[in-house]
Formats: C-alpha cells, structure tokens, sequence
C-alpha cells in the first residue's frame, strides 16, 4: 500500500535519532506501569522528511493527493480536531460576518459554533418530521427552494449527510439547486466517509456535486479519534488556496503525526479492501437484522419517506417500540451485559457498523438483545406524544451578537420573553429547540417539560432546568 505519511514516520523512527525536538516524551514509552498504552515512538513533529501540515510539501502533501483521489475531491486536507474542525473552515472560508446561510435545524454543534465564528446570519429550515416514528428525517429539496425563494441573498447552505441514523437527503438535487443560485453547498459527511467505497452504500457528497464537506474517518474508517479530511471540488465556487489559507489558520501548527498517519493509512487500507470488507460487513449486518426481528426489534431497513433519497446499508437503528422500552433503557440494559451502542433516543438505539466489527461482535449483540424481552413496562404509544412544534422562535440577536452578551442561568419556568444564549432542546427528538439569540416563549417552554417528564433528556441547560439567557 502507498503510504508517503506512515512511511515518513516509519524512515524517521529507524534513523534511531537522539531527539532534541518536542514532544516531550522523545519517543519513549514512561508510562508502561500504568497500563497506558500508546505508540509514542511514532509521535513526530514537523522535521526534514516529515513535512509540515501548515505548508505541506512532501508527506503530507502527497498524501492528501492520495486521499483527494480515493475520495473524489479535487483536494483534500488533514484535520486534526475532528469535522467540527472542518465545518468551521467550511463557514468562516464561505460566509461573512451579516451574510446569510441556510442551516438546517437538525445540523451538529459545530455549525453553530461557526456561526458565532464567522458572523454568519441563520436562514433556518426544518427537516421533516415523521410523527408515527416521533423522528426527525431529512430536508426537503422543496424547502431549500422555498428558503431560497424568501432569502435570495444567501450565500451559502450547511446540509448534514448523512444523519444520525444514516438517511440521506436528495443532496444532488439539492447540490443542483443552491449551484443554479450561486450559493455553495457545504455538506457535513461526518457519518458518510465510507460511502464511496462501496456501490451499495449512498452517493458520497463527492459524486452529489458538493462543492466543500468534511468526513470524519474516526467515526466509519479505521482511523484515530480526532482524525477527519476536509475535501473541495474544483468548481467556481471554491477557491483552493483561499481554503488553504482559512485551513491554516485553524489548524494547530503541532499537529499529532499519529493521527495524521492514521488518515494516510485508512485511506490506504479502503482503498485496498474497503469494497470487499463493506460487502461482507453489510451480509453481516443484513443476518443480524433477520435475528433482531424475530426478537421483535425492527431495523428501519426497509424505511421508506419522500425526502430521505437513501439510507446507510452500515448504520443499524434498532426500535424497541413493540418491547415497551424506551431507547435509553434498552441502552442501560445492553451496556449491563457488555454492549455499548452509539447512540439511544426515546424509541431507538444507534449502532456504528464499520468492518472492524466481527461475526463474533454482532453475536454478542444479538444475544444482549434477547435479554431485552420481558423488560418493557410501557408501550410504544407513548412516542406519540412526543412532539415538537416546528415553528421557528424569532431571531432577535445574531448568534456572534447573543454569544458574545453578558448571560444569565435561570430557571425554565421564567424563561418565556427571554433572549436564548445557548443551545437548547430535548432528545427525543434531538435538534434544538432554541438556538443563539432566539425568543424563548411559554409554549416551548412546555414542549420541553413534557418531553423530559416522559423520560427525554434536555440539553444545554444547567443543573436540571436552568437556561442561558442574554443578562
């Protein structure tokens, strides 16, 4: 396999070199009585043969040149903070401060965070809403036109693909749509870095006609934690070296060469075996959703909705709503016997499926989930009343402008008229309810007791029901 990086770090590592250079623990292992194992011999810094992220040349150049052509990208670059990272390069290079950008409701953390970044104004769409299922889909391409319609000034729209549960919006016609605007698409593909691997899985954002997006490799590929690309196309709306620059700028300049090679190395190994693992990891997945069923566990492979265009053959959702459980007890249970899922919400737990996982993984599994029946004290009936309006709060301030306010912690119960200094909201049904510098009213005040009485979880509150306000 070509590996310009690890083989960078392989030359450097058999020179034996006296290191007088950081980091500090010059390659040795003082931690080996503590049972914390870690390969720091392999842990550089920028020297002559191993190049430099901030200006790469050698190494790392060539391998981002590598993984820019096994992903479909005109170029590609290393992060190493993650796709939180990349999605706020991807804002701060696209947006400026006033200038408006299309954001979905159901986006991660970091779009927020790059709103406040990049002085950003939010045009918010709702994604859709499944009330059977009391789960949130997928944008529609209709909304993007009907925002676009009422925003005409946009300049650039985030879209997540795919979600959490591995739906895929109709992101070409989207990508379509926004490029016929002349407004850039920035699409979060944190959870869909192994799509274009595999002809069973979704169309990557490469092949849909993004212009800018971020995978996480840590999350599908076999990479370090931390370890993330950041790729663009070469369309008229992406200037190379302006991204470069902006990539400068927020990445450290002490970047760990151990989660660096980890990128060039998961590149190497999907490009070299990622077709034939995905087919045997989705035969395997496929058996273990026949021996769920039978359990009374759906899968939601057989999923069907207007706005998802598809869904990740690797992501396994398993709805405990026929055993009377809800996703967070089913997770506590499995977790007792040696099972830890990714994610549980109100009706539904969240498996990652990479082909690191073995036949024996998915055994143990399906056995933790044979333990689930006879547990369930309520019925599925209750997810109906989980709701929340899909009204949009008023924006009041900008979130630089409420991020950057003096702020209060009050109690939920005092909130209404109230200018929100956070994020806030409830899983189920997991995308804010309140977002920077929003009106807080009484009606959503309710929605979010309601929702945390039956068992759902707030966040971005404080110490049970404390909400950040504008002081």
């Amino acid at each position: 396999m070509d590996m310009p990086l690890v083989q960078a770090i392989l030359d450097y590592v058999k020179e034996d070199t006296a290191r007088f250079h950081t980091p500090g623990h010059k390659g040795r292992d003082l931690f080996s009585n503590s049972g914390f194992k870690v390969g720091w011999t392999y842990d550089l810094t920028e020297l002559r043969g191993t190049d430099n992220l901030q200006a790469p040349t050698g190494a790392i150049g060539e391998a981002q040149r590598l993984a820019a052509r096994a992903f479909g990208s005109d170029v590609c670059f290393f992060l190493v903070n993650g796709t939180s990272s990349g999605v706020h390069i991807m804002m701060i290079y696209a947006v400026q401060p006033g200038q408006k950008v299309i954001v979905p409701r159901n986006c991660h953390k970091s779009v927020w965070d790059a709103l406040i970044l990049s002085g950003g104004l939010p045009v918010y769409i709702q994604p859709e809403y499944d009330k059977e299922r009391a789960i949130y889909t997928q944008i529609s391409p209709d909304s993007v036109k009907r925002a676009i319609a009422k925003n005409q000034e946009a300049v650039a729209m985030v879209l997540t693909s795919p979600n959490y549960y591995g739906m895929v919006p109709h992101l070409e016609e989207i990508c379509s749509i926004l490029s016929r605007h002349g407004i850039i698409s920035l699409v979060d593909e944190a959870h869909g870095g192994h799509f274009i691997f595999n002809s069973s899985l979704p169309p990557s954002a490469a092949k849909c006609g993004a212009d800018i997006w971020a995978q996480s490799a840590h999350k599908t590929l076999p990479s370090l934690t931390q370890a993330s690309y950041l790729h663009a196309s070469s369309s008229l709306m992406v200037d190379q070296e302006r991204l470069a620059q902006v990539h400068g700028m927020m990445m450290t300049t002490s970047p760990s060469y151990l989660l660096m090679g980890s990128l060039d190395w998961a590149r190497a190994y999907m490009e070299q075996k990622g077709e034939a693992e995905y087919d045997r990891l989705i035969g395997l997945i496929d058996k273990t959703r026949s021996k769920l069923k039978s359990l009374g566990i759906g899968t939601m492979d057989d999923y069907v909705r207007p706005e998802v265009a598809a869904i990740d053959a690797t992501r396994l959702t398993l709805d405990l709503s026929q055993l009377g459980l809800t996703g967070f007890e089913g997770e506590r249970i499995l977790r007792n016997r040696g099972v830890q899922v990714e994610m549980s919400d109100f009706c539904r737990l969240v498996c990652v499926c990479t082909p690191a996982d073995k036949d024996e993984d998915f055994a143990r599994l399906v056995s933790a989930c044979e333990s689930l029946r006879g547990h369930g004290t309520r019925r599925a009936e209750l997810r109906s009343k989980i709701h929340m309006s899909s009204q949009i709060p008023e924006q009041v301030l900008s979130p630089r402008e409420a991020f950057a306010s003096k702020i209060d912690y009050i109690p939920l119960k005092m909130a209404p008229g109230r200018i929100c200094a956070g994020l806030v909201g409830a899983y189920p049904p997991g995308i804010p309810k309140y977002c920077y510098g929003e009106l807080i009213d009484k009606a959503g005040i309710e929605e979010l007791t309601v929702i945390k009485a039956l068992g759902g979880h707030l966040f971005g509150v404080v110490d049970g029901d404390l909400i950040p306000v504008v002081k």
